[in-house]
């Protein structure tokens, strides 16, 4: 799980910064913290590309405030869980404007945080797996239930994505730099086994997007035709039935 905190205040980012660790440490939990010093360095650092799966947000910052930073993600990613974070209670209604998740009055203690960790850990369990991938020089999140199917080409590989269950409508194509070999053992160790098969030397495809299993192809969800070679049919043909009998 990746939270990331946004304050010019140094000392609130390393108090909130050890809260976290310790709820890591307590819990059993794998948590990456990332911590910014104001809008303008997070804005600069991701450039509409937001990897995280919670955004702690200050309201009151020097320069560009958090309401701000917030409707400046909004126009890229509409799904970001943001918790703001103030000593004023009348943000609460802007708070909505942005879809904020949770808006919680400082200071913020372990007894307001926890809960929110836990339910988000929780969340991020019912709703699938990740990878991070690193596309165009910085790190992406890469959610494997919209991961449709992988083509290799060459010494790069293309990520076909659900657009229809994205929270960034625009993104269809990721690009990166890894074989297909090297990217299957990265799924599986993801957790993924049994999720994706090869169904070609250049090809791996999402078994739940699958409609049909053809001789030659098979068919998904959106029309797409994918081809399957002869020696990956029976394997592919048994992944698929099996699938759908969980």
């Amino acid at each position: 799980m990746h939270v990331a905190y946004c304050d010019d205040e140094e000392i609130q980012l390393e108090y909130i910064g050890n809260m976290i660790k310790t709820w890591a440490k307590k819990t059993g939990s794998e948590v990456c913290y990332s911590a910014y010093r104001s809008a303008e360095e997070l804005l600069f650092m991701h450039e509409g590309n937001y990897p995280f799966d919670l955004l702690l947000l200050d309201i009151d910052m020097k320069g560009m405030d958090g309401m701000a930073l917030a409707r400046e993600i909004r126009k890229k990613d509409t799904g970001l869980p943001i918790i703001f974070l103030t000593n004023r209670r009348e943000y609460v209604f802007e708070g909505y404007e942005v879809a904020a998740l949770r808006y919680v009055l400082k200071p913020l203690t372990e007894e307001k945080l926890y809960p929110l960790l836990s339910e988000l850990s929780d969340r991020k369990s019912e709703e699938g797996r990740y990878l991070i991938e690193t596309i165009a020089g910085e790190p992406r999140k890469i959610d494997l239930k919209r991961l449709m199917y992988v083509e290799a080409e060459g010494h790069y590989l293309t990520l076909h994505m659900d657009q229809e269950k994205s929270r960034r409508a625009e993104v269809q194509f990721l690009r990166l730099k890894k074989s297909l070999a090297v990217f299957e053992k990265t799924l599986a160790d993801a957790g993924s086994t049994g999720m994706f098969v090869a169904t070609h030397r250049s090809f791996l495809v999402n078994l739940s997007y699958v409609e049909r299993v053809l001789r030659t192809d098979c068919i998904l969800s959106d029309g797409s035709s994918i081809p399957i070679s002869r020696n990956c049919y029976k394997a592919v043909n048994e992944a698929f039935i099996a699938f759908y009998k969980k």
